[in-house]
């Protein structure tokens, strides 16, 4: 029987995905602190391990005889590359949950010795980097004439204190897209878009998504430009902040972001993440300069997040995962983030003229 380790058991996300693989499969729980890892595993009746991902030595004798690690310990600036190191060295499937597009543009360009390791490296197991590209690759299947794709994401409405923590440590001037078929970098709240997400147009401003890294291969459309919604005053401040780490560079604001982070609560309150949702409207543009839409709804972050990792976990096991560096829609298809129980489709596909 393949076994799986998850590392980083003991953060929100974390212990959600312990819960729901327990009895499931041969999971091994660990993370840093033996305290806490213990805390976790032994309630559920599961093994567990405790070492930091600063030691080489330590990770590879962490990962023996594990066949697939699912990783959920960030900021995974700092954790992704030790992790994938051993996995590489060991022939351990590596999946994590992690959303930063440089991240994952480092992780894609390791394709070559993750096939010469014959392991699978699926980045984003989580919702935003899985939802979005199933979302845009179905949009692409439906209209293959597509030249544009512009994506629509609601605002969130539940954030967790290490959301926080990584939105502060990715803090930036610029915002990327995908132009002409390679990324590009405009200026941080300069590029708006309106989207309807069942109440109304609502203005939108382009963010850093890791599908505008994925989404070129994975659709093959040159232009890719990712909006997140945000309450006007949002907007005029992350305009604002994007000027200031123009003029002065991003270490302050990210230290006042690292700030926030440590006096944000741990968790959000659970009866408002239960009800939470989020809507995701694909713009297809074709050469014509039409406009077709479909549209995604999802559970909540941290809920989907957890079923979607669970999904790709499973499916690495049981082998259904190409050797090399894939995301989970490249890798299980455009209906994965549905097949995983974490959102739907909704009829949304009128065309207009842009």
């Amino acid at each position: 029987m393949s076994r799986a380790l998850l590392y980083g058991a003991t953060g929100y996300t974390g212990r959600a995905i312990a819960a729901a693989l327990a009895g499931e499969l041969d999971l091994v729980l660990a993370g840093r602190s033996e305290p806490a890892v213990r805390a976790v595993a032994e309630p559920l009746g599961l093994p567990w391990r405790a070492f930091a991902l600063d030691d080489p030595l330590a990770v590879r004798a962490g990962l023996a005889g594990i066949d697939a690690v699912l990783h959920a310990a960030g900021p995974f600036a700092a954790t992704a590359m030790p992790m994938l190191d051993a996995c590489l060295t060991g022939g351990v499937h590596y999946i994590d949950l992690g959303g930063e597009w440089r991240i994952i543009e480092a992780l894609f360009a390791r394709d070559a010795e993750a096939r010469a390791a014959g392991i699978a490296v699926l980045p984003g197991a989580a919702l935003t980097p899985a939802a979005t590209d199933c979302l845009l690759l179905a949009a692409v299947q439906r209209w293959p004439d597509t030249r544009t794709l512009k994506l629509g994401v609601s605002a969130a409405q539940v954030v967790s204190r290490g959301s926080v923590a990584t939105m502060a440590g990715l803090a930036d001037p610029g915002t990327v897209i995908r132009r002409g078929g390679a990324l590009a970098m405009v200026p941080a709240g300069s590029l708006t878009a309106m989207f309807d997400f069942g109440t109304g147009p609502q203005e939108t401003v382009a963010t850093d998504w890791a599908s505008v890294v994925t989404g070129g291969a994975l659709t093959g459309v040159p232009d890719i430009a990712i909006y997140s919604a945000m309450h006007w005053s949002m907007r005029a401040g992350y305009r604002a902040s994007g000027i200031g780490m123009g003029l002065a560079g991003p270490a302050l604001f990210r230290t006042a972001g690292a700030a926030m982070a440590r006096v944000w609560p741990e968790q959000p309150d659970e009866a408002r993440r239960d009800a939470a949702r989020f809507t995701m409207v694909a713009e297809a543009h074709d050469p014509w300069r039409r406009v077709r839409r479909l549209a995604m709804e999802t559970l909540d972050g941290y809920g989907a997040s957890v079923r979607i990792a669970c999904a790709a976990l499973h499916r690495v096991l049981a082998g259904s995962a190409p050797a090399g560096v894939s995301s989970l829609a490249a890798a299980f298809g455009s209906g994965f983030a549905v097949e995983a129980g974490a959102a739907r489709f909704l009829a949304d596909d009128r065309s207009t003229a842009a």
